[in-house]
């Protein structure tokens, strides 16, 4: 075998730090992002933020509608663990009553559930099965009320139990008809107790107002509200995209060799002036880049999706990430960072960017989206007869007959389950 040394041209793209940097800062939400600029501006002493009125770095000690907005966008987030916590220090409780009530605690699922059996959780901590489950008792009378339930059926039990009003009867059914209440053999179950089925209808009405899941609104990331990142409005019948350039504060960067005139700067100091004052510009232009970035894919969205702006969403059209980064000439994966946890305030309320894409429903349905199908089917459930509920078949027939769109019976129960709507026999109401 003949070995020989040949010499090849060809371009190969070296990623630097700098813009696997900026990757990143295209991707970032702003609270994200203001979070990283917050970091870089205590690391680097050459950057400095523009404070203005409604600068987040601003915290005005005014009257509270002039609240900063840090003050207004973030709150301390309590999560369900120490919120019970929390309601321990009213309790004079003994050592080993602390340790059984941490050990539940911690054994607490995102809903507020404990799904681990107590047997398993007493043998930690070597005490007997009966001893934690008088102290599980103990934690379900705290707040939020069904905390600790070990299946569905107690936790709506807990909370029935803590009404102001009472109901026996709804008790009783929880306690011991709950299969046939969860689904909806009413009529067997007006039997049993012989009752009315519209008792049993009152009873669900009841239930429909308690949690099914009391730990799940402690869990959700309570520590910033949603603010948009762009608003579309309508002046001198245009419509105009405007930044919300408040989110995330101006920045200016200090050189302090070149203000430093006739004072001699060392070789040190002049490296570390160098570096900051180089971190400093390249925050400056991602952040500028981002800006741009975002306001030309959102500008690519509204040519695509005029008619979202005058008909709302049932009129959004099929759009992928790839029509719009062909359009612009980007990549899809810069689409995809761009519209990632970025929201529009529009006419029709706040939505992220990502839902303005959708996959088109078929090649014969024309623009019609899988979105605007999803939308026109919950119109029709909302407005069924609850009393005879609409077939998945019928769903789609009627689909076909309001709005021309013809979908198989398939697809109507695949969109359904994924908009979590129940079937038409839990649906049905007496």
């Amino acid at each position: 075998m003949k070995m020989d040394l040949v010499q090849q041209q060809g371009l190969k793209l070296n990623m630097t730090q700098e813009l696997q940097q900026a990757i990143s800062l295209l991707q970032y939400s702003s609270a994200d992002l203001l979070s990283y600029v917050r970091e870089l501006t205590l690391e680097n002493p050459l950057i400095e933020v523009k404070e203005s009125r409604q600068s987040p770095f601003r915290q005005s000690r005014t009257s509270s509608n002039k609240q900063s907005f840090i003050e207004n966008t973030v709150k301390e987030k309590t999560n369900l663990r120490d919120h019970l916590r929390h309601q321990l220090i009213d309790f004079s409780l003994s050592k080993q009553d602390r340790s059984c009530l941490e050990l539940l605690i911690n054994a607490l699922d995102s809903n507020g559930y404990i799904k681990d059996s107590l047997e398993e959780l007493a043998l930690i901590m070597n005490i007997d099965e009966e001893v934690l489950e008088s102290k599980l008792y103990f934690l379900q009378s705290l707040e939020p009320a069904g905390v600790g339930a070990r299946s569905l059926q107690e936790c709506i039990l807990l909370q029935l139990r803590r009404l102001k009003t009472r109901n026996e009867l709804a008790e009783t059914i929880i306690c011991d008809h709950f299969r046939l209440f969860a689904e909806k053999s009413w009529k067997e179950l007006s039997k049993i107790l012989k009752i009315k089925i519209n008792q049993i209808q009152e009873i669900h009405e009841i239930i429909k107002q308690l949690e099914p899941r009391p730990g799940l609104k402690y869990e959700v990331d309570e520590s910033t509200y949603v603010t948009a990142d762009i608003t579309i409005k309508e002046v001198n019948g245009a419509w105009h995209i405007m930044y919300n350039d408040e989110i995330i504060p101006q920045l200016m960067v200090h050189d302090p060799s070149v203000a430093s005139g006739s004072f001699t700067i060392d070789k040190e100091a002049k490296s570390y002036y160098a570096k900051n004052v180089t971190q400093g510009k390249w925050l400056v232009r991602a952040i500028e880049q981002r800006k741009e970035t975002m306001i030309n894919v959102m500008n690519e969205i509204l040519k695509r999706q005029s008619d979202f702006l005058i008909k709302g969403k049932s009129a959004l059209k099929p759009l992928t990430l790839k029509d719009i980064a062909d359009t612009l000439d980007i990549h899809e994966s810069t689409v995809s960072r761009t519209v990632k946890d970025k929201f529009v305030q529009t006419p029709h309320g706040l939505m992220n960017m990502k839902s303005f894409f959708s996959t088109k429903l078929s090649e014969d349905q024309g623009d019609v989206s899988a979105s605007s199908v999803k939308l026109r089917l919950k119109e029709v459930i909302d407005s069924e007869n609850k009393k005879k509920p609409l077939s998945d078949q019928k769903i789609a027939n009627t689909l076909k007959t309001l709005y021309d769109i013809d979908i198989s019976r398939r697809t109507v129960t695949k969109y359904r389950e994924q908009l979590t709507i129940p079937t038409s026999s839990i649906r049905k109401e007496y």
